[in-house]
């Protein structure tokens, strides 16, 4: 964290589901760093973030979800609008999607500079679509995690969640997924719950 003048390693599984900038005030709070250190600089960490996760990149093990690529093409086939709702650091993003080769699918989005907490940021990509076209009984959000299943729901989207070994169908469905997939091999079941 350069901006802030220290070196720490992060586990971001202890985080799902916070921002980026929500990582870095937890991180930095367990550091002994105060709110009143922290906010003021968040904005300079989220544009130093891109030049940091680039020096780290090559050894970034990115997995893709089995049959990922091709849901994506499947939607871009049925000319289905396709964005993306990241806490990420928008060059953090466009970086490791490029890196699977998937980057050119999203059409739109917001990232972590968009928001502290993820709602503001999904409100955001919501307002885009719906600025681009999207009907209010139309759109869907895939996740992977119960928080973001229940931003979604208070939203009022439609949720695919996906199954993980850090978040249970039990779990998801209690977060109030209308739909839980393994993987995105389902992809009829997908279809099926984005045209109801």
């Amino acid at each position: 964290m350069n901006i802030y003048g220290v070196i720490v390693d992060v586990d971001l599984k202890k985080y799902p589901g916070l921002t980026s900038k929500q990582i870095a005030r937890s991180v930095l709070l367990e550091n002994g760093f105060s709110d009143e250190e922290i906010n003021p600089r968040l904005d300079r960490y989220m544009e130093d973030l891109p030049y940091s996760y680039y020096n780290v990149a090559w050894s970034d093990k990115i997995i893709v979800t089995d049959g990922a690529k091709e849901l994506l093409d499947e939607l871009t086939k049925r000319s289905i609008f396709i964005g993306i709702a990241t806490g990420e650091a928008q060059r953090v993003a466009k970086m490791r999607l490029g890196k699977v080769k998937i980057d050119n699918y999203f059409k739109f989005g917001a990232y972590g500079e968009d928001g502290m907490i993820f709602n503001e940021i999904l409100a955001k990509s919501i307002k885009i679509a719906r600025d681009n076209g999207l009907q209010e009984d139309e759109g869907i959000v895939v996740v992977a995690n119960p928080v973001s299943v229940s931003i979604a729901k208070i939203l009022g989207m439609k949720v695919v969640a996906l199954e993980t070994s850090e978040a249970s169908r039990k779990e998801l469905a209690a977060a109030g997924a209308d739909l839980i997939i393994k993987n995105f091999r389902e992809i009829d079941k997908i279809i099926r719950e984005i045209k109801n």
